[in-house]
């Protein structure tokens, strides 16, 4: 199944309407009635799964800020660089559990994130993302400062500067959400942020208005983005709503950390099946993650058993107004199976 194949699953049936108020706040505090599209077998068309941070947004100017305030006496750049390289490890537990490691242990050979995750993660991952470990103790701490001062900062620049939030929009990435949205298709998040922090940025984002919930590194102690996705259908089903589990679609910016959650949700759920969209900015971003995919080998197995699309982000075409043009005739143009 190409992920744009369910916009054409059940097309010509008779569909039935259902609306599931969404676990988010928008910036008046009420929680929308979404729609959803339910088909003739009872299910909506899929479920799609979107990151936040790096997918629909950059967050680099709320991130920079946030992280120095943790590291004060670190060199900014060199600070902030270190940090943006390793969101792609799954949760913040790990991520802080790095900086930990580096900047107060004095560990430089983890700034690379790839290094860091084979010879300290995989080794203590026990350790480091389940509940009652020091590790993810003094992770968890900073964790919290983290999210205080980040939320605080979010807060500040929407005051100020509202404007950089509707900036910091990955434009295709959004009209893809509501290309879903506008067909019913059930749409959730799973991000590793603190919750306090997200809750702001679904405000500031306006991602309350067409997103049903999303899971944070609070849901997914004792491991990633795993342990988010049936808690999130999971949720869904109680509220009556049939979750249609072989259509269900990932997008993210990490082929690790976003789309590969599937392979380990399916060792316990083995009716899980999906799609991956993997967010990429332009066509040197796809050369690159070509060439990691067929230098890892954990990587290559993703891309084995799981339909994974690159998606060129600067690559997609723009009307006459400047909006982004998801139609079947361009898609050769950003869209690559990897």
């Amino acid at each position: 199944m190409n992920f744009f194949d369910v916009f054409n699953r059940f097309s010509e049936t008779e569909k039935k309407i259902l609306s599931i108020q969404s676990e988010l706040e928008g910036l008046n505090g009420n929680r929308k009635d979404i729609r959803v599209e339910i088909m003739e077998d009872g299910m909506p068309k899929a479920m799609a799964f979107f990151d936040i941070d790096g997918t629909l947004a950059h967050l680099s100017i709320i991130h920079s800020k946030a992280i120095h305030s943790i590291f004060p006496d670190e060199d900014p750049k060199e600070l902030t660089d270190t940090y943006f390289n390793g969101f792609k490890l799954g949760n913040s537990f790990r991520e802080f559990d790095r900086m930990r490691k580096i900047y107060i242990d004095g560990h430089d050979e983890y700034k690379d994130p790839e290094f860091y995750f084979k010879n300290r993660f995989l080794p203590n991952a026990k350790e480091i993302d389940g509940v009652g470990n020091f590790d993810h103790e003094v992770a968890g701490k900073i964790l919290k400062l983290y999210g205080e001062n980040a939320t605080k900062i979010t807060d500040e620049l929407y005051k100020n500067n509202p404007e950089e939030f509707e900036h910091s929009n990955i434009t295709p990435i959004f009209v893809l959400a509501r290309m879903f949205y506008n067909l019913g298709i059930p749409i959730v998040g799973f991000t590793a942020n603190a919750k306090v922090f997200v809750d702001k940025l679904v405000k500031y984002l306006r991602l309350s208005d067409i997103f049903l919930d999303i899971a944070t590194d609070e849901t997914m102690v004792g491991g990633g983005k795993e342990i988010a996705i049936p808690y999130l259908i999971n949720k869904l089903e109680k509220k009556g709503l049939v979750i249609p589990k072989d259509h269900l679609i990932f997008v993210g910016d990490s082929l690790r950390g976003d789309i590969g959650t599937e392979l380990k949700v399916k060792i316990n759920n083995k009716n899980i099946t999906g799609e991956g969209i993997l967010v990429l900015k332009d066509k040197t971003s796809l050369i690159q993650i070509k060439k990691q995919i067929s230098e890892d080998i954990t990587l290559k197995n993703i891309t084995d058993k799981i339909n994974v699309y690159g998606l060129m982000v600067d690559e997609v075409p723009l009307n006459e107004q400047g909006k982004p043009l998801f139609l079947s005739r361009f898609y050769d143009k950003f869209l690559e199976k990897l």
